[in-house]
Order: C-alpha cells, then structure tokens, then sequence
C-alpha cells in the first residue's frame, strides 16, 4: 500500500494483490477521491488514470451507486437493490479526455475515442454470469447491457435537484431507456489508455424528489452494512477467473488518424 507521487500530486492510496490464481491486480478505493480534495477538479481523475497507465493496467473494474430515475411502475423498473450494468452514458460536462503533461495529453490529431461500447461488453457478461452462480441472488433483478440503461455522469459534490432528477426521467422516456445517475469515472480516458472499463452499478435509491423516502438514512446502511459484504465476493470471484477480453471493440475503436491532423496544427513549443 502507498501513495505514489504523479505529475498532478500526491495520488490517491494503491493497494497491491495477488490472486490465488497468479493474478496481480491493482485496488484505489473510492474512485481515488482524496479527503480535503475537491473531486471535480480534473487532476483527481488525471490523478487515478496517470496510475493506471504507469501500471500498464489492462482491465478495470468499476463500481458504484446510483440514483434510479426510470418513470416506468413495472417489474422491468430499476428499482433500488437492482445491479445496473450501463449500457452507455450521458454527460452535462465534458469528462476528462487526457493527461496533460505526457504523450496523452491531446490525441485528437493521432487517434480520435470512439465512444460506442464506452463499457467493455464483455467484462458486463463475465460480471453477470459470476451474479447468475449466486443462490439467492443478492439483488431485485439484474439489468445487463442489453437493457440499455444510460448512465447519467454525476457532477459531484452535491446530489441533483428535483429538477435535474425529473429531466433525466423525461429524457430517459423520450428515448425508451431507464436512466440511472451516479459516480461514473472518465469513460474517454479509459479509451485513451487502452482499458476495458467494466462498470456496475448497484441502485440504490430514487433519484431526488421522485419517490419519497429516507435517502441517507438508506444509502448509509447500504454503504456500511449491505455491499461491502455481497460486492468484495463477487469481486474476487471475478479476478479469480478474469481474462483479458478479445472479442469486444474497446481497443479498436480508439481510431488513428492521417498525420495531415497533426501536420495541420501549430508545433508546440516548450518553455
């Protein structure tokens, strides 16, 4: 365990395992937030990403909560205690896309990120056939990318307004897909970096204002007393048998580019 020092600061704390399988694998808790550090500030992501590429990391593993913002009253509902696998992602920010100061600082001009398939579908199956060996099943119901379900990038810091809460519903009407709003670290990035990205997202609570309940009062006991437990398991399960996918398009749809991109622009001069 350490902290290691990146061109943006003194990084977030890395804990280094080895599976029993042989495999090494990497954990930075909390998506890399430091206390006292404002989240929204790129150089936290810069921070966690700067790692991962020093590391050589090939395969990331995401998880989070969300808010569920689904206008539909079905069972197909995501409804809190449901697992999300997102489908894709929306964002009313740009999330960061590299890092500055190294050679993926800007790489429009030699590769442009594709961003179709910004979570590694094969990973989400992989994910969601260690879920279908657990008997019960820890969750409501299991949406896995073939349900579409858009995740909404929260802005941190603040959860949304009933507003905001109430848009991503109609948005997610308007286009037939549940949307669910929640941490969602640079998908982009983990393109630009050459990761599969599988995120999972576990819903824990209506978003702002839909349904009425006591939303701290349940997330801190879902925090501390529900999914330590159920999603270090399912974890572990995972590393134990994890192989680097071969059959998805996340590194192909990182994109080059003719050189007449780079040629077109300005030559960078250093200080």
């Amino acid at each position: 365990m350490h902290r290691p020092e990146t061109p943006y600061g003194i990084g977030p704390r890395v804990e280094h395992y080895l599976c029993s399988n042989g495999q090494e694998f990497l954990r930075i808790p909390s998506y890399g937030m430091v206390a006292g550090e404002d989240w929204v500030e790129r150089k936290a992501e810069w921070k966690v990403f700067w790692i991962l590429w020093q590391a050589g990391v090939r395969m990331l593993i995401v998880g989070g909560t969300s808010g569920t913002c689904d206008w539909r009253d079905t069972p197909d509902a995501v409804q809190p205690g449901d697992m999300v696998l997102p489908w894709s992602y929306i964002s009313l920010d740009a999330p960061p896309s590299g890092l500055p100061g190294t050679e993926l600082e800007s790489v429009l001009a030699e590769h442009v990120p594709l961003m179709d398939q910004p979570f590694c579908p094969t990973l989400a199956m992989q994910w969601e056939r260690e879920i279908d060996k657990l008997d019960p099943s820890p969750f409501r119901k299991v949406h896995g990318q073939v349900a579409r379900v858009v995740l909404n990038r929260w802005h941190y810091g603040a959860f949304e307004s009933v507003a905001q809460a109430m848009l991503l519903r109609h948005f997610g009407q308007s286009i037939g897909s549940a949307v669910i709003t929640g941490d969602c670290i640079s998908p982009p990035l983990a393109r630009v970096c050459g990761v599969h990205m599988l995120y999972y997202h576990v819903a824990s609570n209506w978003a702002e204002g839909l349904r009425p309940e006591n939303l701290t009062g349940s997330l801190d006991h879902m925090y501390m007393q529900t999914l330590p437990a159920v999603i270090g398991d399912l974890e572990l399960r995972l590393l134990s048998s994890i192989q680097e996918p071969e059959d998805c398009r996340c590194r192909e749809l990182l994109r080059a580019r003719p050189p007449a991109y780079r040629d077109a622009l300005s030559p960078r001069v250093e200080k």
